[in-house]
């Protein structure tokens, strides 16, 4: 061989080699999209995800999070993930139910009041969500926890149904399952908003009332905006982080493992998602209720049975025209052997 190709070659091999360097040295990354600040304990666990990607893979995979919904509402989120825009976004049950409806079955009003409840129904129902949203090309990271929801309301008592006729409770735009509560409630006036719709039009007088997790409404900032609040659970609002196929698969060597694998035990590990929120919430509805000003309202057994017509004509009107039937019966059937219903 002659020195020009034995130079040509060796600069071939070099250049293959420098470049093969500089491609190791970036990580591909995941674009997620979130509503949760950096800061928040939902922000606080995806970073820790990151870097245990990160030492997974070896610098190979890494994340690029976008938080405070820089990324659009969660509807919008999901067109992106769908157009390939963005690689996957950590959702609620609503803004899961924009891939497929049969999500919201989880959030069946009056039906999962409590922790052991919602651990054995979602048990119980993964194989199938697992199922619906897998048709639509995406997969479940880590299943999520956001709390339980109670109402906060603005110069008034919600002692019972009949508290919220007239007013302006707020509920997330799209989901059906709330709006039939108070459709059943009659002489409600229900404002739809997405997540950061909703601090503005507290603000304005146009939402005076909602249900909703302690935790979430401290960090949207929402919760020091009202002075009454009722010392029982609604429901437990739930989500997910969803990553797109697509994505997983073009993941390098063991990639797509380390994310999943890594996702769960953040989920799982005493530090992780799950344990650390659910005491978060908690804590979180303890300032709320000892701040200074709050009225809390304590509801009988009997205050509570009054509910209990409201949230079965709502799920009678679901089963009838949003739910399958056999699917709605499913969840109710295993809250009613594990505490709920």
């Amino acid at each position: 061989m002659s020195l020009h190709r034995l130079a040509a070659s060796a600069l071939a091999v070099a250049t293959f080699a420098l470049l093969s360097r500089d491609a190791a040295a970036d990580p591909v990354k995941l674009k997620v999209g979130t509503a949760a600040a950096p800061d928040s304990p939902w922000g606080q666990v995806f970073k820790t995800w990151r870097k245990a990607v990160e030492q997974k893979t070896s610098n190979a995979v890494s994340f690029d999070f976008y938080f405070n919904s820089t990324q659009g509402t969660e509807a919008t989120m999901v067109d992106k993930i769908k157009a390939g825009q963005l690689d996957g976004g950590a959702f609620t049950s609503t803004g899961l139910s924009k891939f497929d409806k049969r999500l919201l079955l989880i959030q069946l009003p009056g039906v999962i009041r409590s922790w052991q409840t919602l651990d054995a129904v979602r048990s119980t129902m993964e194989p199938d969500f697992t199922k619906f949203l897998s048709a639509q090309k995406v997969t479940v990271a880590n299943w999520g926890d956001i709390g339980p929801a109670h109402f906060l309301s603005k110069g008034f008592d919600v002692k019972g149904p009949d508290d919220l006729k007239g007013k302006n409770p707020w509920v997330y735009a799209g989901d059906p399952v709330l709006k039939s509560v108070y459709d059943k409630v009659g002489g409600v006036n229900p404002f739809p908003a997405d997540l950061m719709s909703v601090l503005p039009n507290i603000d304005n007088g146009k939402i005076n009332c909602l249900s909703v997790p302690a935790l979430a409404a401290e960090m949207l900032q929402w919760s020091s905006k009202f002075d009454h609040g009722v010392d029982a659970v609604n429901g437990i609002a739930v989500g997910a982080v969803i990553l797109a196929d697509d994505a997983l698969n073009k993941l390098p060597g063991d990639g797509k493992a380390a994310v999943l694998e890594t996702a769960k035990a953040m989920g799982t590990s005493a530090s992780g998602l799950k344990q650390r929120l659910r005491n978060e919430d908690a804590a979180a509805w303890n300032r709320f209720k000892a701040r200074s000003g709050v009225v809390i309202f304590t509801p009988t057994d009997a205050d509570k049975e009054k509910w209990r017509p409201v949230f079965k004509n709502a799920i009678d009107s679901l089963k009838a025209g949003t739910f399958d039937p056999v699917l709605v019966d499913k969840v109710i059937a295993t809250a009613k052997a594990n505490g709920g219903g």
